[in-house]
């Protein structure tokens, strides 16, 4: 009585810390959560504060702030972005995009997709992906009814004539759709970035009264209470770099002077471009005007400033590192996990298994349950002694696949295409002259790889039989080490082609993560067995 008084304590005991300890957890996770909702009241104003905030949900975020983990990189980007740090720009908007889709936070997701378009266009300098990002952010914005998301994506025909310096395409973009932005009442952003880009087309025309024209139009917005300050500063302060150097283009050294000055007062809202524009036009202001003291004193400054962006590309390299370290330790546990439970249900069917045997055993006759374990055997036999006819086979080919190979690496290599198509006709001969004495009847090269590697296409089709055969043979060329243009000399196709089904594999295999490569995977699922 006394033994069963003291266990019904002890589970008491153990069940009452269980539920304060997850009661716990739980307090503690509707806390970090609240440090995302301080990072956002604080974001336009005073990102150093929103960066506090964010950086005090401990790590793993994905564990403390489940559900918003779309929101805490989307806000890490803005910082990013801020402090001029396009590296984790692009990682951040990156990581966000594919939360937002999970948690279908279509908001965050098209001005994810926004900004990356910004980044790989004006970065990246590749504008067929970036166009391909902004469709992403249409689609997205379409879907949560986001209006002034539309609007922006509706600026960014004129943003990307600007950038290509085909100024007068840019004005008539905008000018097309002026009225539209201007009657935004809940965010004049839209009118004042039209506005912004009018002001630069027309100063890169050199039609400067047109630009003063819309410059001064911009300025009205300044107190607009729908702008934060931050922001309309940012884009007045890269106003009057350029309009400075329109001066200094066309030698009117008393009005670069002014908004030299100008510009320089907006020290704290210059990006790393604007920074870099006002040290290099401060230099040769000072140099035309023959002050040499303050000439050195910018060119100094701006090789300080040059050494500071190393030391920040640095850093964050170094944070990337770290990010793409702390996933793969991730993705190792997600992996163990994994096999963990897959043990366990081998295990679970073997028990089963001997159950039924044992059942079959005790209530069926025992004759027959002989006779079924004789042909079971004896068909175990047939297949042994088929796989040691093919193993057989297998080292048979080994050197001339081995040849074939590396005569498709040159292949590949070589720059004169005729050169190539003759060297590729001469390969395929070659192996259709080979296959009538080394191929049985009816055999194909596709299907000789199949048989002769039996344990990889056993092993792919298991975990994931969601691939096609063509998809397989590409996973399968990856793993023996071809390359894209390889595989495609090889399969007799293009390597977009190559490119195409490397993406779609990539996308159905749910294991692999953005920082994971397709070839990562398949080197690290199928490294324990040995192929030919």
């Amino acid at each position: 009585m006394y033994n069963n008084y003291l266990k019904g304590a002890f589970f008491s005991l153990l069940f009452s810390l269980s539920f304060f300890s997850s009661l716990l957890a739980q307090t503690n996770k509707i806390e970090f959560v609240k440090f995302i909702d301080s990072a956002a009241n604080h974001i336009d104003e005073n990102k150093k504060l929103a960066k506090i905030y964010l950086d005090s949900i401990p790590k793993p975020v994905d564990k403390n702030i489940e559900g918003r983990l779309a929101e805490y990189y989307q806000l890490n980007g803005i910082i990013n972005d801020d402090f001029d740090e396009q590296t984790l720009v692009f990682q951040n908007f990156m990581q966000a995009l594919k939360y937002a889709k999970i948690e279908e936070n279509y908001d965050v997701a098209g001005m994810s997709s926004l900004e990356l378009f910004y980044n790989i266009h004006l970065v990246k300098q590749d504008s067929v992906l970036a166009l391909r990002y902004l469709k992403e952010a249409e689609k997205y914005y379409l879907l949560s009814n986001n209006k002034n998301g539309l609007a922006e994506v509706k600026q960014m025909p004129a943003y990307m004539a600007l950038n290509n310096e085909n100024y007068k395409k840019s004005n008539a973009i905008i000018f097309k759709d002026l009225d539209y932005y201007k009657s935004i009442k809940d965010d004049a952003y839209y009118h004042m970035y039209a506005l912004f880009m009018l002001t630069t087309n027309y100063t890169n025309l050199g039609d400067i009264n047109n630009a003063h024209k819309y410059f001064n139009r911009l300025k009205k917005l300044k107190k607009n209470k729908t702008i934060p300050k931050s922001l309309y500063n940012k884009h007045e302060v890269t106003l009057y770099g350029t309009i400075a150097s329109f001066y200094l283009k066309n030698n009117n050294n008393d009005s670069l002077g002014v908004y030299l000055q100008k510009f320089g007062s907006l020290r704290g809202a210059m990006n790393d471009y604007d920074t870099r524009k006002y040290f290099r036009l401060s230099f040769d202001y000072y140099d035309r005007i023959k002050n040499i003291d303050a000439r050195n004193t910018f060119n100094d400054s701006l090789r300080n400033f040059e050494v500071l962006q190393i030391s920040k590309v640095l850093d964050a390299n170094l944070q990337i590192n770290n990010e793409l370290i702390h996933s793969e330790n991730l993705l190792l546990k997600e992996s163990n996990k994994k096999r963990l439970n897959r043990y366990l249900f081998i295990i679970a069917l073997i028990i089963l298994l001997f159950l039924i045997l044992f059942i079959i055993i005790r209530y069926k006759k025992i004759k027959q349950s002989f006779k079924e374990f004789n042909k079971r055997d004896k068909e175990y036999v047939f297949l042994k002694k088929n796989h040691e006819k093919l193993q057989v086979k297998l080292y048979g080919l080994e050197d001339y696949i081995s040849e074939v190979k590396k005569e498709v690496k040159k292949i590949a290599v070589l720059s004169n295409d005729l050169e190539q198509k003759n060297r590729i006709k001469d390969l395929y001969k070659n192996i259709h002259h080979n296959s009538s004495t080394i191929l049985a009847k009816g055999e194909s090269h596709l299907a000789l790889i199949n048989d002769l590697n039996v344990p990889f296409f056993s092993k792919i089709n298991a975990l994931h039989p969601e691939l096609n055969s063509s998809e397989q043979i590409i996973c399968y060329y990856l793993f023996t080490g071809f390359k894209n243009k390889e595989i495609a000399v090889f399969l007799n196709t293009s390597i977009r082609a190559v490119e195409s089904k490397r993406y779609r594999i990539t996308k159905k295999i749910d294991a692999i993560t953005s920082s994971a490569s397709l070839v990562d995977y398949i080197n690290k699922m199928f490294k324990e067995t040995k192929f030919n």
